[in-house]
């Protein structure tokens, strides 16, 4: 049982090759299954540069995914990554713990294995496909901090890339093995987001400016629908920065506001107004 499982630990994370161990050894690969996606936020620094945003999941195909292997690509010159925490607990890391004590911490790993890529791997052996990927959520919120020289007013990128050793045109590793030891692996789409160094945190207030950048664009919509739904938490300036109406409270009605303000051509629609 100890071998079968450890080659199915081989299998999970060798998705990336699509390669699979059997017991005889054999290499087979099935065809891809309709796509999934992962998607990068994009947030504003805090005032000492400090920063988290959170990776999304979203169109996880059935019957979900034992494996995911991905890098976030970043500029050195610009940030550092100092970590991850994983907000998705499907239950694998315990029930793993119990099943396969020496498999125990290899649910998820991260690492800074290569300058400019923050790996990132998801993988259980466990067979009951309950302990699986298959909510669109937050996968993991990274934590990090920007360059102090870094220009305010620019945005540092944060892209999902394959991981290091990967050709760039292969795809992100993402699937599962069935029981045949056959892997299914999913086309994965990706959208990249990033971290703003804001212009000025403790100056002048600009409403509709969510991401601190200085502009009003639907990116700073974007953000303040996703801190209505709670996916991520402004700072202080952003925070005053999205109270459009100018009452106190944040709500649907800033939202709609800034959306009628981005689509006016007339110049009648004022954000921040008493």
């Amino acid at each position: 049982m100890k071998a079968q499982k450890a080659a199915a630990y081989l299998l999970a994370i060798s998705l990336a090759q699509s390669i699979c161990f059997g017991n005889t050894g054999r290499v087979c690969a099935a065809e891809e299954q309709p796509g999934m996606s992962v998607t990068v936020g994009t947030t504003a620094a805090e005032t000492d540069g400090s920063f988290t945003v959170d990776v999304y999941l979203e169109g996880i195909p059935e019957p979900g995914v034992s494996a995911l292997e991905f890098a976030i690509g970043y500029d050195t010159a610009a940030l550092n990554i100092t970590g991850a925490e994983l907000l998705y607990d499907t239950g694998a890391q315990a029930a793993q713990q119990r099943a396969y004590p020496e498999l125990a911490e290899r649910v998820f790993m991260c690492d800074d294995n290569a300058a400019g890529m923050y790996g990132v791997r998801w993988v259980t052996v466990l067979e009951n496909t309950d302990y699986w990927l298959k909510e669109n959520r937050p996968f993991f919120r990274l934590s990090g901090v920007l360059k102090a020289d870094m220009p305010a007013g620019t945005l540092a990128e944060l892209r999902i890339v394959p991981p290091a050793g990967l050709d760039p045109q292969a795809g992100i590793p993402a699937g599962y093995a069935d029981p045949d030891n056959t892997v299914h692996r999913y086309t994965v789409n990706v959208t990249e987001g990033g971290v703003w160094k804001p212009i000025d945190e403790t100056g002048a207030t600009k409403y509709g400016d969510i991401n601190l950048d200085g502009q009003i664009t639907v990116s700073d919509a974007v953000m303040l629908q996703r801190a209505m739904a709670e996916e991520l938490a402004l700072s202080a300036a952003a925070y005053a920065n999205a109270d459009c109406e100018f009452d106190g409270m944040l709500t649907m009605r800033d939202i709609s506001l800034m959306l009628r303000y981005l689509t006016d051509e007339t110049g009648d629609v004022v954000l921040g107004s008493h």
